[in-house]
């Protein structure tokens, strides 16, 4: 990224500072375009990295500004930095999109689509699409290496209750013990902690159930077979961590957390972090678009740096050393955000839902 652009980002702390560097379109324009394509201009439809930029209206020509034209003789598409991303056709100011990806991205937590409707000044509909174009953009499709702690959670509440309403797994064959979404975590511990390294990454998803062949299809995708894995007794994991470099448990019900370096503490400690999000921000979400959720929480949890370390005393009076943690500023998560933007499309259903249709970044 251009050092230009970094030096505006890293100016904005406050919300004045947001307004002023996000003051009118041309300059978001341009702060976009550096953070979209921070090499240089990328054809969305071909790849191809020569393009020219079409005469403005201020110039007595049709084009609009920011339209360019590939100069590939057997493409000639014409784009804007939004083409291909989740902000393809908006209606929406720039400003609007990046004061509000800034608003999401300064809450630890995120924000509901109806307060960020009533800081940017639309509606609530509108509100809800710029949240998950923001989810779009921050998956990560590549697999995690190192050492890697894996474990489950459930998502969602309790059912309402009606008066022919029996509970799920009493004595019945083949019911499941719980209505709520079951979905699979595995968090990378960072590589090392001195100061200045970033933390490990996330990845989450949705699963159907707690059976082998599920976390084989999730941990397949998102870790790799040199991976050091840690996890519990779950027999899932068990079976399937031979497919893995070395695989480490520690034993729950035996009441062993932790075993020197082998715990899964780091995981747990992510799904704790769902929990407070979604019962604390969003208070219900959909298993259908819970994946796009995990993303976003993941994204926060990646967006850490290492401040120190400091020594501190457990329950139990033991010496322990603690790594201190200070969250990268929200405007300079803002070229993480677009980083992988071209290729992840987004459009409104008639039933006013969205449709995702592209999960992978296809340049850049």
């Amino acid at each position: 990224m251009d050092l230009s652009v970094r030096e505006v980002l890293a100016r904005i702390i406050t919300v004045p500072d947001m307004v002023r560097a996000f003051r009118d379109e041309h300059h978001c324009r341009r702060l976009l375009e550096a953070m979209v394509w921070p090499g240089g201009r990328i054809c969305p439809a071909c790849g191809y990295r020569r393009s020219i930029a079409l005469t403005s209206r201020e110039s007595g020509k049709r084009a609009r500004p920011g339209l360019y034209q590939c100069s590939s003789g057997t493409c000639r598409f014409q784009f804007t930095v939004t083409t291909r991303t989740p902000l393809h056709a908006t209606k929406l100011p720039l400003r609007t999109w990046l004061s509000g990806l800034w608003l999401m991205l300064q809450s630890d937590k995120g924000i509901s689509s109806i307060r960020l409707a009533e800081a940017l000044g639309v509606s609530q509909p509108t509100a809800w699409r710029m949240g998950h174009a923001l989810r779009l953009m921050v998956g990560r499709e590549h697999a995690l290496d190192g050492v890697v702690e894996i474990d489950s959670l459930y998502v969602g509440g309790k059912p309402r209750r009606d008066p022919n309403y029996s509970p799920p797994g009493r004595g019945r064959k083949g019911e499941p013990k719980t209505l709520k979404t079951p979905a699979l975590v595995a968090v990378q511990r960072p590589p090392d902690v001195s100061v200045g390294a970033r933390s490990g990454e996330v990845r989450a998803a949705v699963i159907e159930d707690l059976s082998q062949s599920e976390a084989d299809r999730v941990l397949t995708e998102a870790v790799e077979p040199s991976a050091h894995l840690m996890s519990d007794e779950w027999k899932a994991f068990v079976s399937l961590g031979s497919a893995f470099a070395a695989h480490d448990t520690v034993h729950h019900k035996a009441r062993e957390y932790a075993r020197g370096s082998v715990h899964i503490n780091s995981a747990e400690g992510f799904n704790d972090r769902i929990r407070r999000t979604v019962s604390g921000v969003f208070h219900h979400i959909s298993p259908h678009l819970a994946d796009l959720y995990f993303n976003e929480i993941g994204f926060r949890w990646a967006q850490r740096v290492v401040t120190g370390q400091a020594p501190r005393r457990t329950r139990k009076g033991r010496q322990v050393t603690k790594t201190l943690w200070a969250r990268v500023p929200p405007a300079l998560q803002l070229p993480a955000v677009f980083r992988s933007a071209v290729g992840r499309e987004m459009r409104r259903t008639k039933a006013g839902g969205i449709d995702l249709l592209s999960k992978v970044a296809v340049f850049g």
